[in-house]
């Protein structure tokens, strides 16, 4: 499967970034070292980084995660000159340059931007340089917030067409529960069925400095399989961690990749916000479900939200269940006398 690798994503979370003065400027070198290998043996790679809170924190000398979204916003704002001055010194010693690239989930849901978005890491790629991508949090809001950076990785990735991806942790990968709190956890070395997973694994707690914990990496995980996208999940920490992975070693928990979904069901699915939902009789379920026919007006008993054309719904059936999400083609207002079919099956994600 690594033979073949030639782009890789590469998350590294506040946990494996905080030094006792700050960002663990020794780790940003090791990090820097090890992908600088990566280049020299023809991979790409593109390297998503939290930290820039973290390093606002230790600026101001403070002892504690912001309380509020406008102290998160200005910790940023403070933080990621210092991030990104610590990842320009140790690439330097490479002969490497690095870009800073701040996302918002808004930059992700328009076609237009993702395009432009993908664009610019095709040219920084070409131009030898490695991309450091982050939430833009100084200017993000509830509404266009991606949340985190493990989720921001797999988003990523699937920007970018990226062969892997490897999420760097303070653990060696991925276990049944806390090995912290639990000694009898059971590694996982390999994840086929995220299903069988959710079943199984608890583990969904929160560092001190980081906003996410294993689940995220396991939902960001989810996302990127799905896109075909392997994952895996290791220890930052341990010896050339990354170069052991590309040679096929059996190193933290490998995500297979399952299907291919299209660009457009993944920003569907993912990517673009729910602005209201649609009520449908059990003739139009019927029909988007088994017949894989569009939503017509006809079909729709039930209207909430206020949405434009173009924006994304949820259709439900007249027992509140989802049945699918879908680009719909009339707003809210318009749907009560709109004639025709509403949300076309070429934008529609069937989830029943």
């Amino acid at each position: 499967m690594f033979n073949k690798v030639k782009r890789v994503v590469v998350k590294v979370g506040s946990q494996l970034l905080a030094g006792e003065e700050g960002i663990d400027r020794e780790f940003v070198e090791k990090l820097a070292g090890e992908i600088a290998e990566l280049r020299q043996n023809g991979k790409e790679v593109i390297l998503v980084s939290s930290g820039a809170v973290l390093a606002g924190i230790k600026a101001l000398g403070l002892n504690r995660k912001p309380f509020s979204l406008q102290e998160k916003q200005a910790l940023s704002a403070v933080g990621q000159p210092y991030l990104m001055a610590e990842y320009r010194e140790a690439f330097k010693k490479y002969g490497l340059k690095v870009a800073q690239v701040l996302l918002t989930a808004e930059d992700l849901r328009s076609k237009e931007r993702f395009i432009n978005a993908r664009n610019t890491f095709e040219a920084l790629l070409k131009f030898g340089v490695i991309p450091v991508a982050n939430e833009n949090d100084t200017v993000s809001v509830e509404e266009i917030k991606i949340g985190d950076n493990d989720n921001l990785s797999a988003h990523v990735s699937v920007l970018v067409d990226a062969d892997l991806l490897v999420m760097l942790t303070v653990t060696n990968g991925l276990y049944d529960k806390d090995p912290s709190k639990n000694p009898d956890a059971r590694f996982i070395p390999v994840v086929e069925s995220l299903e069988e997973l959710e079943k199984t694994c608890d583990f969904r707690g929160k560092t001190a400095f980081g906003t996410g914990g294993m689940w995220t990496k396991i939902e960001a995980a989810a996302k990127a399989t799905q896109k075909g996208i392997p994952v895996v999940i290791a220890g930052g920490r341990e010896e050339k961690v990354l170069e052991r992975i590309l040679n096929g070693e059996r190193v933290g928990t490998l995500f297979l990749p399952d299907k291919r979904l299209r660009a457009k069901t993944y920003r569907i699915l993912y990517l673009m916000e729910s602005k209201g939902s649609l009520f449908i009789d059990d003739g139009a379920v019927e029909a988007i479900v088994v017949h894989k026919k569009s939503l017509l007006s006809k079909g729709v008993k039930k209207v909430e939200g206020d949405f434009k054309r173009g924006d994304v719904v949820e259709i439900l059936d007249l027992n509140g269940r989802v049945v699918a999400k879908g680009i719909v083609r009339c707003s809210s207002e318009e749907l009560i006398s709109f004639k025709g079919v509403c949300v076309h099956r070429d934008d529609m994600v069937v989830l029943k």
